[in-house]
C-alpha cells in the first residue's frame, strides 16, 4: 500500500475503489467529464460507459468511452438511463446547483448512485486564506481569466464545508450513504491520502442515492 499520493493519485484511488464496489453497476455517465481521465478509471467489469460535456476536452489516451458534446442541462438523455453517475468538482463552478442535482436526479436509475465530488471549502490552505480575508467568492482559479464574461468554467462561484454539501443533496432530494475525505498534502504536493476525520481535506467525494422525485 503507497503511503504517499499526489492529488491525482489520492483522487484516482478512491475513484477506484468505489468502482470496484460497485462493479454490478453497469450504466455509468460522467457529467462533465473533462480530459476524460477520471471516466476511464470506471470502463471495466463490462460497463458502459459515457461522457458529457459542451466541448470535447478530452486527451487522446481518454477516448475509450462513448462521449456527448452536450451541456448539462440541455443533453439529450432520458429519465432513468443510467444506475451509476460520475458529477466530479462541478457544482461549485454553478450559482444555481440545484439545477444540476435535479438533472443527475433526472437521468439516474431508481437503485442507482451518483459519485458527487466538490472541494473543501475549509481545506488547509483555502481555510487559511479565508480566514485572512484574502479568499472571496466567487474567486478565479486562474489569473488569466479575471476578466472572463462567462466565468463558469474557471471560476468557483461558491465552495462547500461537508455539513453545507450534505444538507444541500438532502434539501434536493438524495440521501448520503457514504463521504470520503481526501487529502494529498498541504496544497497539491505529495501527501497522506486518509486522515480520518480531520477537517481540513481536499476533496469531499460523496456516494449519494435517490429519494422521492421531484
Amino acid at each position: 500500500m503507497k503511503f504517499l499520493y499526489s492529488h491525482e493519485d489520492a483522487i484516482d484511488s478512491v475513484l477506484k475503489k468505489i468502482s470496484f464496489t460497485y462493479r454490478n453497476l453497469k450504466r455509468f455517465c460522467d457529467l462533465g467529464c473533462g480530459s476524460g481521465h477520471r471516466t476511464s478509471l470506471f470502463c471495466e467489469s463490462g460497463r458502459v460507459v459515457m461522457g458529457l460535456d459542451h466541448n470535447d476536452y478530452r486527451l487522446p489516451q481518454h477516448k475509450d468511452f462513448i462521449f456527448k458534446e452536450e451541456d448539462i442541462f440541455t443533453n439529450s438523455i432520458k429519465p432513468s438511463s443510467f444506475d451509476m453517475v460520475l458529477n466530479f468538482d462541478v457544482i461549485e463552478h454553478l450559482n444555481n446547483p440545484e439545477k444540476l442535482l435535479k438533472e443527475i436526479h433526472k437521468i439516474l436509475k431508481k437503485d442507482g448512485i451518483c459519485i458527487l465530488s466538490t472541494p473543501n471549502k475549509y481545506r488547509f490552505f483555502g481555510a487559511l486564506l479565508i480566514f485572512l480575508g484574502l479568499r472571496k467568492f466567487p474567486y478565479c482559479l486562474n489569473p488569466n481569466y479575471v476578466n472572463l464574461k462567462n466565468k463558469t468554467d474557471h471560476w468557483h462561484q461558491k465552495e462547500y464545508t461537508a455539513r453545507e454539501i450534505k444538507n444541500l443533496v438532502e434539501k434536493n432530494n438524495f440521501r448520503v450513504i457514504k463521504v470520503f475525505k481526501v487529502f494529498y498534502g498541504i496544497t497539491s504536493s505529495f501527501g497522506i491520502r486518509n486522515l480520518f476525520n480531520a477537517p481540513f481535506c481536499h476533496n469531499l467525494i460523496l456516494i449519494l442515492k435517490k429519494r422521492q422525485t421531484f
